[in-house]
């Protein structure tokens, strides 16, 4: 069982998520400790505005990308068009006008995040084309470049809130510019694009019901730090108190998206290879979860002494990333079986009611209230991809 658990291929995509997460951390703490505390909190709101916009406009590509595309032609010609559909969508977006002045930037930064950026169209495109070895070289070079972007911003030029939203405007260029050639290598023909455009299409239906499910998932971890910002009279204050204990109890997720992603093929290619995977995933969770527990009491007695007050608020996050850790793996098997509109309806129905289950808690347990419910919600979540997936299993023999 170990010996599955820590074999090269895991070892190899984790310790790429574990640098790429450790740049995100580094900066993260970084900030939580060289910021005034409100200063951080708008850092982490735009942090979290940005990540569920990059999620709208990557359209559920990637998705599609990982669980769809079988030959190497039409992994390449997927890629391609999912890459203009997302130029082109910004492009509509930035002269639309829609978005305040601060809307450019965050529109970028969005654009980058869905193109390029740590789960991104680029990313998983190749992860199935080139493999997760050289998805691995790529995700460490991104994350030196952006996170190593956003401390000089916040060290150098004093930058706060902004930070994130300020280093696209010159890496999304660059990154275009490989992705050109690395079309060029593959040899575009117009025919080609002509003929997988037509299927392009007809996926679009599906594609988009993947938005909307992707983004009621993503609504559906951060409606806490919204329900924060509307409601709350302190709220970056308290934003940053909540993010703190969030981001670290985030780093269980490295479990989930590094055996997911590194088995993405045996799990569209043997069904039932999906009950072997989630016995090492929750073996690693619960290890993981100890190490965790330690790491953050040290962490707020220690050098970050002005969130000691939160270790039982991480206690209760870090029980509700337990279970989103165990449902990230169901919760892609259901797109690889294409039941699009089952994951849509679960995601919808798990965020209407984790809204009014976190505006609740909010109002009546302030923060410890926020996160009971968020976890119950998630926990609730796990066991009904838990059970469709078994259904599934029993309908296809």
């Amino acid at each position: 069982m170990l010996k599955s658990l820590f074999k090269k291929d895991y070892l190899y995509y984790g310790s790429s998520i574990a640098i790429s997460r450790g740049l995100e951390y580094f900066v993260l703490f970084f900030a939580a400790s060289f910021l005034a505390k409100d200063d951080y909190g708008e850092l982490e709101y735009y942090k979290k505005v940005v990540e569920i916009g990059a999620n709208v406009l990557a359209f559920g590509f990637p998705a599609l990308i990982l669980s769809y595309t079988k030959s190497k032609e039409s992994k390449v010609y997927f890629y391609l068009l999912s890459l203009i559909f997302v130029l082109c969508l910004s492009g509509v977006l930035l002269i639309s006008g829609f978005f305040q002045p601060v809307g450019f930037f965050l529109i970028l930064t969005m654009a980058f995040y869905a193109l390029y950026f740590s789960g991104g169209i680029a990313q998983s495109y190749q992860i199935v084309q080139l493999g997760s070895n050289y998805a691995s070289v790529y995700k460490i070079i991104i994350s030196i470049l952006f996170y190593g972007a956003v401390f000089g911003l916040i060290y150098v030029y004093q930058v706060k809130g902004m930070a994130y939203l300020y280093p696209s405007v010159l890496l999304l260029p660059i990154a275009l510019v490989f992705s050109y050639f690395d079309f060029k290598k593959e040899g575009i023909a117009l025919q080609k694009v002509k003929k997988y455009w037509q299927l392009f299409k007809r996926l679009l239906t599906s594609s988009f019901t993947l938005v909307i499910s992707n983004f009621a998932n993503l609504l559906f971890l951060y409606t806490d730090i919204f329900v924060i910002k509307w409601l709350s009279k302190t709220a970056n204050s308290e934003i940053a108190d909540f993010s703190f204990a969030l981001n670290v109890a985030g780093v269980l997720l490295i479990i989930s998206m590094t055996l997911i992603q590194v088995d993405i093929e045996k799990l569209k290619a043997d069904r039932s290879f999906l009950y072997k995977l989630n016995r090492r995933i929750v073996a690693l969770t619960a290890i993981a979860s100890t190490v965790l527990v330690v790491v953050y009491w040290i962490l707020i007695n220690t050098y970050f002494q002005h969130f000691s007050a939160t270790f039982y608020l991480f206690l209760i996050i870090l029980a509700g990333k337990i279970s989103l850790t165990i449902s990230n793996l169901f919760g892609t098997q259901l797109v690889i079986q294409k039941k699009f509109g089952l994951n849509l309806n679960i995601n919808l129905l798990s965020l209407g009611l984790n809204i009014v289950a976190c505006y609740i808690g909010y109002m009546y347990w302030s923060l410890p209230g926020l996160a009971l419910a968020s976890s119950c919600m998630l926990a609730l979540r796990l066991i009904v991809l838990v059970y469709y997936n078994k259904r599934l299993s029993v309908f296809n023999g």
